[in-house]
């Protein structure tokens, strides 16, 4: 098992061992790349409105802004690779490519070769931290440009109302959007409207539009737009919480993709 923490970017092989009955995996957002490579486990995998239960090989990729999480049976081990990367270290035409991939592949036994090979770069490799850094981020960009011309596999099922519901907040996050709104759009109660994002999702529905707000805020700030600005434009009427929020969100990446490497096992 390894974990290479440098320049950005965040690459580990992972097994967490038996521990405790079941554990919903931290439910979350990030503003980087990650890919996921299931080796071993009893897992289910949520992404936006997809679901699946894993398989040995399944591959997972998930872009910048799409809100995800795991509910993992923890009675047996977990083990995958875990690749956390941003989106400057891939190229232009790759960047815009992969932001439109499904989550969910079946591996071929070319990808997986790939994830073996991290295991040796970094175990028997005569590589200096950037040389690994390279050989890495060489490799995943070659795995990205297979994936985004692979058939995705189905997710084991998608709910179509959420998925609705997410494709109207995606489209519509500059808007002042509101539980009144949606309910009245999507004909539903506000009531079963509210309970029937939460028990999909892990959250309720209007702090999952703040948090697409936040992650949709913070690529304008990325284009040199003021915080202050970018806040109005999405209906903060209070900059100071829209400041605090998305300094959580940075704090949380920067956690996350720290630039020191470490060689601690996990």
């Amino acid at each position: 098992m390894f974990s290479f923490v440098y320049g950005g970017i965040d690459f580990a092989h992972k097994l967490d061992a038996a521990s405790a009955p079941m554990e919903d995996f931290y439910k979350h957002v990030h503003t980087f790349n990650e890919i996921i490579f299931f080796v071993d486990g009893e897992v289910e995998y949520t992404v936006e409105s997809e679901i699946r239960v894993l398989q040995p090989g399944d591959i997972i990729f998930i872009a910048p802004g799409k809100y995800h999480f795991a509910t993992v049976n923890n009675n047996v081990g977990y083990e995958r690779y875990v690749l956390k990367f941003p989106s400057s270290v891939l190229p232009d035409f790759l960047v815009e490519r992969v932001r439109k991939m499904s989550p969910f592949f079946d591996s071929s036994k070319e990808q997986a070769n790939v994830f073996s090979r991290f295991d040796f770069y970094n175990d028997f490799g005569d590589y200096s931290e950037d040389e690994l850094k390279a050989v890495f981020v060489a490799d995943v960009i070659k795995l990205l440009i297979a994936l985004s011309k692979a058939p995705s596999a189905a997710p084991n099922r998608i709910n179509a109302v959420i998925a609705d519901i997410i494709t109207y907040i995606d489209e519509n996050i500059h808007t002042n959007l509101s539980l009144d709104e949606l309910s009245e759009l999507f004909h539903f109660s506000k009531s079963y409207l509210s309970n029937e994002f939460k028990r999909a999702m892990k959250i309720s529905i209007m702090q999952y539009v703040r948090m697409k707000k936040i992650i949709a805020a913070h690529q304008l700030i990325l284009q040199g737009e003021k915080k202050s600005r970018v806040a109005e434009q999405f209906g903060f009427d209070n900059y100071s919480t829209f400041y605090r929020q998305y300094m959580k969100l940075l704090q949380g990446d920067a956690l996350e993709m720290s630039p020191e490497r470490s060689s601690k096992s996990t």
